[in-house]
Order: structure tokens, then C-alpha cells, then sequence
């Protein structure tokens, strides 16, 4: 390949890196160690059954195409914070400890969560911000590919402008 060729598809490279960082939206006032992280080196396929609390019966399953990494994270956002437009390459449930946020799926239809509140996310774009004027406390499990990154950066869809939520 020619010098020229490499320069174009080297400069090509970098300005679709930065539109990609100009388009994405910021995390605003986290902090989020990692608690935890371990690895599974092979396909997963598990499930497990049980009862209710009033005798009803729960079933859940777990499957997986190749290796994953089991990564807990705590999340701390202070007063005003956001998450930013986002997405996960696996799945991830968060638990909130303490505090209020308004979440926001791709079309921008909220749900409103409060302190020992669940929910799963998954690869669909995604937005919250906390709601209240304290801040808020979060756990959250990620079920990844080996090697995978916890998150994706996205661009606020188009129904974000309106309502503020870039």
C-alpha cells in the first residue's frame, strides 16, 4: 500500500474517531470503581427455577456465544449527574441504593426509579438523570464478552433534543 494510501486511511480513521466523540454525550459528576472482575472461558448455559414468596414459579436462563467477563460496579453520581447516551455489548443489571433518577429508553419513553429499584439493560441505547436535589447511589453487574468494553458511547437520538437529554 502506497504512503499516500495509509495517510488517507489513517486521517479517515481519526476524523471518525472525533465525529464519534463530538456525537456521543458526556457522563456528568460519577464516580464508579470497580468492585469486581472475573472471567468465564467458555460458552455459558445455565438455568435456574424456583418459587415465589406466594408460591409462584420463577424461572430464569442464561446463555451465552463464547467467553464473558462478570464485572460489579459501584456508581455514585452527585446532584445533577447524568450517564450520558449509551449502550451495553452484553447485559446489566443496576440496583439503586439510594436516590431517584428518570431513565430513558432509545425513544425516549421514561420510567422513574427510586432507592431499591432494579432493572436490566441491555444493547439498546439508553439515557438517565437524577431527579431530586441529593444524589444518587448505584450497584450495577455486567455481563460482557471477554474483552468487551462495559460500555458504548452514542449519539442522543433524535427525540433527546427536545426534552434536553443530550
Amino acid at each position: 500500500m502506497k504512503t499516500t494510501s495509509k495517510l488517507i486511511i489513517g486521517a479517515g480513521a481519526i476524523a471518525c474517531t472525533l465525529v464519534g466523540f463530538a456525537f456521543a454525550t458526556p457522563i456528568v459528576n460519577l464516580a464508579s470503581p470497580l468492585l469486581a472482575v472475573g472471567t468465564h472461558n467458555a460458552d455459558v448455559e445455565t438455568h435456574g427455577t424456583g418459587r415465589t414468596a406466594s408460591g409462584q414459579e420463577f424461572s430464569v436462563h442464561l446463555r451465552t456465544e463464547g467467553p464473558m467477563t462478570v464485572s460489579i460496579q459501584d456508581g455514585a453520581f452527585n446532584a445533577g449527574g447524568h450517564n450520558g447516551w449509551h449502550s451495553h455489548p452484553g447485559m446489566v443489571s443496576v440496583t439503586l441504593l439510594s436516590g431517584s433518577i428518570q431513565w430513558y429508553d432509545e425513544n425516549c419513553e421514561p420510567t422513574v426509579y427510586h432507592a431499591g429499584d432494579t432493572w436490566v439493560e441491555g444493547s439498546q441505547p439508553h439515557y438517565f438523570r437524577l431527579i431530586g436535589t441529593g444524589g444518587v447511589h448505584l450497584m450495577a453487574v455486567f455481563l460482557t464478552a471477554q474483552g468487551a468494553a462495559l460500555r458504548t458511547d452514542e449519539a442522543a437520538p433524535s427525540c433527546a433534543v427536545a426534552l434536553g437529554l443530550t
